[in-house]
C-alpha cells in the first residue's frame, strides 16, 4: 500500500477509535481495519512457523510475533489503551506545548499497535518514540511499519533488547513509560520484571501506563453472571466479589520495593484470603481477578478483556470445604501468582 494511502487510512481509523460517540460495531470494524492495515504495511507472514515461536527470558515469556500481532483483536484492550495513551500525551503536552512528549514503549511486538495510531493525531514536534523489542522478526516488521507510514521523524531510537535488563541511555528522558507484556493474572509474561527494571530509571513524574494492575482473590456467582451477560452489559457487575489486592503493580509499589527487588532471592510477601460462610454459599467459584487502570478513569475490569478474564482456583460446588487461598507472586522464568487453597 502506498505511504500516503496508508497514512490517510490510519487517520480515519484513529479518529474513530478516540471518538466519544463510537458504537460497539463501529469500534470492532475499526480494530479489524487497523489489523489488516498493519499486516498489509508490515508484510508480516503470520503463518511462517518462526512467527509462532516464543522467546523464554529470565523474567518470563516473550510471545512470538504472530501472537503479539493477534493481541490487537482484543477490542476493549486495544481501544482503551490507545485512548488512555492519547489522553496521557494530551496531558503532558498541555503542561509544556513547546516540547515533544516522549513515550518509551517496551514490548512493541511487530506493529507497535498501541502507539502507532497516535502518529495520525500528533506531529513529530509533539510526539517522539523510543521502542524496545526482543524478538528479531518483530524488530524487522517494526522497521517496515515505520518505513510504510513514513514515520522516521517520530522515532528517537529502536532497541533490539530484553527490556527487563535494558539500561536506558542517559540522553533519553521519557514522559510516558508504556509496558504491555502481560496475560491475565500477570501470568508467564515479563510485565513485572520489565516494570521493575525500567520505572526506577525514569524521571520522578513519568506517567506509567498502565498506571496500576491489581490481582485479587474473587468469588464468582455464575447465575448472576449469566443474567448480566443476557442484558448486554448494561447492569453493574454484581456477580463477583473481590478481596483486597493480593498483588499490586504501580509506581508507588515499584519504587518502594525496588532496592529489595534487585537482591538475589527476593520474594513478594505471601497473602492469605478467606471468605465467610455466607459469602461462599452465594458463589460458585474462587478465582484470581485482574483489574487494570490504564490512565485515570480509563480502565479494564473483570471479564472486559482477555487481560482481565478470571483465573479459576476452585469450584465451590465440587469442593465445599474450600474457604480461601494463600497466594504469592513469583518472579523469574515462569512468573505468576502461585496459590494454595485454604480449607475449613
Amino acid at each position: 500500500m502506498p505511504t500516503n494511502k496508508a497514512k490517510i487510512k490510519l487517520t480515519e481509523i484513529t479518529q474513530n477509535l478516540i471518538s466519544e460517540k463510537v458504537d460497539a460495531d463501529s469500534l470492532k470494524s475499526s480494530i479489524e481495519e487497523l489489523k489488516l492495515l498493519l499486516e498489509n504495511v508490515s508484510g508480516l507472514n503470520q503463518e511462517a512457523p518462526i512467527n509462532s515461536e516464543n522467546i523464554l527470558l529470565p523474567s518470563g515469556k516473550a510471545i512470538g510475533p504472530k501472537w503479539a500481532g493477534m493481541c490487537i483483536e482484543d477490542v476493549p484492550r486495544t481501544h482503551k489503551f490507545i485512548k488512555g495513551i492519547h489522553s496521557a500525551v494530551q496531558e503532558v503536552l498541555g503542561k509544556n506545548p513547546k516540547k515533544p512528549v516522549t513515550i518509551l514503549y517496551a514490548g512493541t511486538g511487530p506493529f507497535a499497535t498501541l502507539v502507532l495510531p497516535l502518529l495520525a493525531l500528533f506531529k513529530p514536534s509533539e510526539l517522539q518514540l523510543i521502542l524496545l523489542e526482543v524478538n528479531t522478526v518483530s524488530i524487522e516488521s517494526l522497521k517496515r511499519i515505520i518505513k510504510g507510514f513514513d514515520a522516521y521523524e517520530y522515532i528517537k531510537a529502536i532497541y533490539h533488547c530484553d527490556a527487563a535488563n535494558f539500561i536506558v541511555p542517559s540522553e533519553f528522558e521519557a514522559d510516558i513509560l508504556l509496558i504491555e507484556c502481560m496475560q491475565h493474572a500477570l501470568l508467564r509474561e515479563p510485565q513485572v520484571g520489565i516494570t521493575y527494571n525500567l520505572l526506577p530509571q525514569m524521571k520522578k513524574d513519568v506517567i506509567l501506563i498502565p498506571e496500576e494492575i491489581s490481582l485479587h482473590v474473587a468469588l464468582v456467582d455464575m447465575e448472576k453472571k449469566a443474567e448480566y451477560l443476557s442484558i448486554d452489559n448494561i447492569a453493574e457487575k454484581s456477580y463477583y466479589e473481590n478481596s483486597e489486592a493480593v498483588f499490586t503493580l504501580n509506581k508507588k509499589e515499584v519504587l518502594q520495593n525496588n532496592s529489595e527487588f534487585k537482591k538475589e532471592g527476593f520474594q513478594f510477601p505471601e497473602k492469605e484470603v478467606s471468605f465467610s460462610e455466607e459469602q461462599l454459599c452465594n458463589h460458585d467459584f474462587i478465582t484470581v481477578s485482574t483489574e487494570i487502570t490504564i490512565f485515570k478513569d480509563i480502565s479494564l475490569n473483570i471479564d472486559e478483556s482477555g487481560l482481565t478474564v478470571p483465573m479459576l482456583l476452585a469450584d465451590l460446588n465440587h469442593d465445599q470445604k474450600v474457604i480461601g487461598a494463600k497466594t504469592q507472586y513469583i518472579v523469574g522464568t515462569e512468573p505468576g501468582l502461585t496459590s494454595q487453597l485454604v480449607r475449613s
